[in-house]
């Protein structure tokens, strides 16, 4: 890759939200974000209790998909694709991370949401699981 195409791809949006409209039920959550943010920096969400952040970096991994009554438009951009397009959400899920204040487990065991990265990256081994952090 030439100079001219790594400056490119430095000043290129790494995450890029268009136009996000967040719905649970008729509820609106999140109206009209617009956010972009280039690789290598980093970025951080302050706002009072209730605005609408966690709910916000939920979308950018798709935690939401385990909502039944939430409803997304708008788009989000990893690298050029769209994430709630073709892109699966594990595939996802391993380019994007979260990290909380609180814990935000996903709809399963215990075990099930501490073993979910290693499952992620191909540890089916249910006995090497449970020695990672000793949930045998």
């Amino acid at each position: 890759m030439n100079e001219k195409n790594v400056s490119a791809l430095q000043c290129a949006p790494k995450i890029e939200v268009k136009s996000l409209d967040l719905f649970y039920g008729e509820f609106q959550a999140l109206k009209q974000i617009d956010f972009s943010i280039k690789r290598g920096d980093v970025a951080a969400l302050i706002g009072p209790s209730g605005c609408g952040k966690s709910t916000f970096i939920r979308t950018l991994n798709r935690m939401n998909d385990l909502i039944p009554i939430c409803r997304i438009t708008g788009e989000v951009l990893l690298d050029g694709e769209n994430i709630y397009g073709a892109l699966d959400a594990a595939d996802l899920r391993r380019r994007v991370g979260m990290v909380f204040q609180k814990p935000n487990p996903f709809n399963m065991t215990i075990f099930d949401n501490v073993a979910y990265g290693p499952r992620m990256q191909g540890l089916r081994d249910r006995r090497r699981l449970g020695n990672r952090g000793n949930l045998a």
